[in-house]
């Protein structure tokens, strides 16, 4: 067994060792984006990446499952910036196995929802359109006098980001068992969470308005579907989309496959009889 990680500043020892926060991290690390997919994103591998904490966290086999089914939830962001939720995400289901009336699930959501984004672009700025432009340029322009050391450009560049990832991870995991615990003592749990539902929420509203589009095409004389609708409200139609699929899944459990073939269907008939 490793280590087991402790923090005198904390009331209560992690249950975690040092070898069960590696594999964790190692699996987010090597298949935190295999299973890739456009109903869930990133949730799969990042459950992947979780389970070994969740398993050593969570004795009883309700409170695994409950917790698993958590993570597996929509979540997509830049992976090496991504450690800074990892590592707190850890921590706060540490906190909530020892304090579960004081930590909800919707918290450890809320959280992930709310920083997801905010580090997507802190990451994709940095680690993509930064670092790998730079050493892609540098590496190719070595490459084209025929220098062998292009490749060692990229090797560094791609251990560099492991060592970065893998501090960033460290850095979350330790600093949020400390700010968790200290949050719990102060009582500013409350607004926390009222804080991360907000931040998630227009996060949320600012995808949905960026990547939800339906522009009618409907022209009668004068008469124009699309001029009348934005004098009314401007983006009323993706809103009514956006709306109406949360109610189909929130109150009608309707399944996400259902829903995409509707919205295929409508589609297709609406661009037939000339509404789009």
């Amino acid at each position: 067994m490793g280590k087991e990680v402790k923090k005198p500043s904390q009331e209560t020892e992690s249950v975690l060792t040092q070898k069960d926060l590696n594999k964790c991290y190692r699996r987010l690390s090597l298949w935190g984006e295999t299973s890739l997919n456009f109903e869930r994103m990133q949730s799969v591998g990042w459950c992947n990446a979780m389970a070994p904490a969740l398993e050593k966290i969570y004795t009883k086999k309700e409170d695994l499952a409950e917790a698993l089914q958590r993570h597996l939830q929509f979540f997509n962001t830049e992976l090496m910036f991504g450690n800074l939720i990892f590592g707190p995400a850890i921590a706060l289901e540490e906190e909530k196995a020892q304090n579960p009336d004081k930590v909800s699930g919707e918290l450890i959501t809320s959280f992930k929802t709310g920083t997801m984004g905010p580090v997507a672009a802190i990451g994709d700025s940095i680690h993509w359109a930064t670092a790998w432009t730079l050493a892609i340029a540098f590496a190719g322009a070595l490459a084209a006098k025929g220098a062998v050391s292009s490749i060692a450009v990229l090797l560094g560049l791609v251990v560099g980001c492991e060592i970065v990832a893998y501090a960033l991870f460290r850095l979350g995991y330790t600093t949020g068992r400390m700010s968790f615990a200290q949050i719990m003592k102060s009582g500013l749990l409350n607004e926390l969470l009222d804080g991360a539902n907000i931040l998630g929420m227009f996060m949320m509203g600012a995808l949905s308005s960026s990547l939800v589009v339906l522009i009618p095409a409907l022209k009668i004389g004068k008469f124009v579907l699309k001029d009348t609708l934005d004098g009314i409200l401007p983006g009323m139609l993706p809103l009514i989309i956006v709306f109406g699929v949360y109610y189909l899944i929130r109150k009608k459990n309707v399944s996400t496959a259902k829903i995409v073939i509707l919205l295929i269907a409508i589609g297709i008939l609406g661009s037939l009889i000339g509404l789009f």
